[in-house]
């Protein structure tokens, strides 16, 4: 809580707080106060953490999504397959392997930048292709 009675939905204060500088607020960081008052006292503890844990994942989805739709693309230039086939192989990719999604797609990503692709990525991202497009081919649809 900050001396004029607001919380942040970070654990960290501003950065205007930590440095002393006045020019950046709480939304400049990225941060939306929450207003101390009779609403937010209210607010059972178990809710509050259920809450404060539902905006740190929503802003890591939000985070990840660039590099998501880029290893969509590399995956849609080097597969030759739509958008819909893109993500589905990304999401075969990444429950097969046991792997976070957006872990996946960094690594995918990254091999874009003339980084090696493991050898275990390179053979499951190869897989899921192959059975997008046999399961294209059984419904009659194009990849």
């Amino acid at each position: 809580m900050t001396s004029e009675g607001t919380f942040y939905t970070s654990d960290s204060p501003p950065s205007d707080e930590r440095s002393g500088d006045s020019r950046e607020g709480p939304r400049a960081a990225g941060r939306e106060p929450l207003a101390a008052g009779p609403a937010y006292e209210a607010c059972p503890p178990a809710e509050l953490h259920r809450l404060r844990e539902e905006v740190a994942q929503l802003r890591q989805a939000l985070d990840s999504r660039p590099v998501i739709d880029q290893a969509r693309g590399v995956i849609m230039a080097s597969g030759r397959c739509g958008p819909d086939t893109a993500w589905q192989v990304l999401v075969d990719t990444s429950q097969r392997t046991n792997t976070k999604l957006r872990e996946v797609a960094r690594l995918l990503t990254r091999a874009t930048h003339q980084e090696p692709l493991p050898e275990w990525l390179r053979s499951a991202v190869s897989a899921s292709c192959a059975r997008a497009a046999r399961a294209a081919r059984q419904n009659g649809t194009a990849g």
